[in-house]
């Protein structure tokens, strides 16, 4: 049991780091200006420090500390850290923490992003963090040659990326990645290699994080905190998954990594369809299709997807002790996946097909409104070609005490709609926005999010309202 020592001794200190450095690392994060401020796609209300990428470097990097003096102290130097390249690994690390760090401050085009996590993923691979000999089950079995650069290269970007974009509700990114440390971590020593000095720590500082994260956020994880953790999962994950012949199991590999690697692969895929920039932001995530349908409840969504990243890593364990339940362990996330977005519309071949135009449609209503104003705009002709190729039959915009405000089409009693809150700032409630169409309610999610250009213009009319009925209660008060 000496030898595990050392580890739970790096896991109390990374903890420690993040948990009692948590009120200082915020003050630092103020004071060099890495804030998020509220805006159209955050659902926050005020400012909040991005420190949670300084709170996990540091919290790495004194755990390796105290795992090498407890190593020492029980003199199991040849137990700890016998492979010095998950040392060297941190320099690349580090370098993509610099480069979220940097982002946070200034945001960076893609191009940069790109060339500098591609760098790093070209170190992991001459470290021997790489796609080899990829094996799937014994279904799919080859050496990839040549390849195994651009196949690397490709995935480590891409989960890095990945985690980056699923830090988008709170808890949800810090949450996903403690899953897959532990489910890295567990499956390491299921392989027989013991290499915990990097996943184990690094999961406990994640987990410790959400501390900040959950409720009324005090800190966000930031560029620099959700890339560092997505570049050391994809690398330590390409390690722990692999077999006795050096092949690496991409069936255990998929499953430790379902949600983000889900989420990227479907928005990427996506966005080509609907005709826009593949590495452009917008509000088309999974966690962004639940919290419309959980009328922008954040701990709901939250939930509800790390319940899934926990089976898909529950499904690698048990893939490693029973390899022949592959099948099974990849269908039951997959399908919980897939439920999501076939309930919120995105699974709709139709809906799909219409993307480009619907997307065209109201854009050109955006850029109506911001020549002539919202009220002018929002009986524009595109208005009514973009409700015809999202399948919506009415819309009403509503202020948070329910007054109407605005709508379009005809409502059917009858039917059910998606009723979905607008926020001012974050959570600040302005508004309600409700789209009804042929289908059931929650298959409108994918209508709501090709309407996103056009929410500056209803939080113009929302503030028209307000200042109408502020000036209408001033009259009362002075009549009297």
């Amino acid at each position: 049991m000496l030898e595990y020592l050392p580890y739970a001794a790096g896991v109390v200190a990374a903890v420690a780091v993040v948990l009692v450095g948590g009120r200082w690392f915020r003050r630092t994060a103020w004071r060099l200006g890495l804030i998020d401020g509220p805006k159209l796609r955050g659902v926050h209300a005020e400012p909040v420090a991005k420190s949670g990428g300084m709170a996990i470097v540091a919290a790495l990097v004194v755990s390796l500390l105290v795992q090498m003096i407890a190593a020492r102290t029980l003199h199991l130097e040849d137990a700890y850290l016998t492979d010095i390249n998950h040392l060297y690994l941190l320099l690349p690390a580090l370098a993509i923490a610099g480069l979220g760090l940097m982002d946070d401050l200034r945001p960076l085009g893609a191009l940069p992003k790109l060339t500098v996590q591609a760098a790093a993923a070209t170190v992991a691979w001459f470290l021997f963090f790489r796609l080899d000999h990829v094996n799937a089950a014994g279904l799919l079995d080859f050496t990839a040659g040549w390849l195994s650069l651009p196949l690397t290269v490709i995935f480590i970007v891409a989960v890095t990326n990945a985690y980056n974009m699923i830090d988008g509700v709170d808890g949800l990114c810090s949450g996903a990645a403690f899953i897959a440390l532990l489910g890295i971590g567990l499956f390491s020593m299921l392989g027989g290699e013991l290499r915990l000095e990097l996943a184990l720590p690094l999961g406990a500082a994640a987990l410790a994080f959400t501390r900040f994260n959950l409720g009324k956020p005090k800190a966000f994880l930031g560029d620099s905190g959700s890339m560092f953790l997505g570049f050391l999962i994809a690398t330590l994950a390409l390690r722990a998954v692999k077999q006795p012949d050096d092949a690496v199991d991409v069936v255990p590999l998929f499953l430790l990594l379902s949600l983000p690697i889900v989420d990227i692969t479907t928005v990427f895929f996506r966005r080509l369809v609907q005709g826009t920039n593949p590495l452009s932001a917008d509000r088309g995530h999974i966690h962004h299709i639940l919290m419309l349908q959980f009328e922008g409840n954040t701990f709901r969504t939250t939930g509800t997807l790390l319940f899934m990243a926990s089976l898909g890593a529950a499904g690698a364990i048990w893939c490693g002790w029973m390899p022949s339940f592959a099948g099974a362990a990849i269908a039951l996330p997959l399908g919980l996946y897939l439920a999501i977005y076939i309930s919120g519309g995105y699974a709709n071949w139709q809906n799909l097909r219409n993307a480009g135009a619907a997307t065209d449609a109201a854009q050109s209503v955006a850029r109506r409104a911001l020549e002539s104003g919202a009220r002018q705009a929002l009986t524009d002709d595109s208005l009514v070609d973009w409700m015809e190729l999202a399948n919506v039959t009415a819309i009403a915009l509503l202020t948070d005490q329910g007054q109407r405000v605005w709508s379009a089409g005809i409502p059917d009693t009858t039917r059910e709609a998606l009723n979905t809150p607008l926020f001012a700032s974050g959570r600040v409630e302005r508004g309600r926005l409700v789209l009804q169409g042929t289908g059931r309610a929650g298959a409108m999610a994918f209508a709501a999010h090709l309407l996103l250009p056009l929410y500056p213009a209803f939080m113009e009319l929302l503030a028209m309202e307000t200042a109408d009925k502020a000036v209408e209660e001033t009259r009362v008060e002075t009549r009297a």
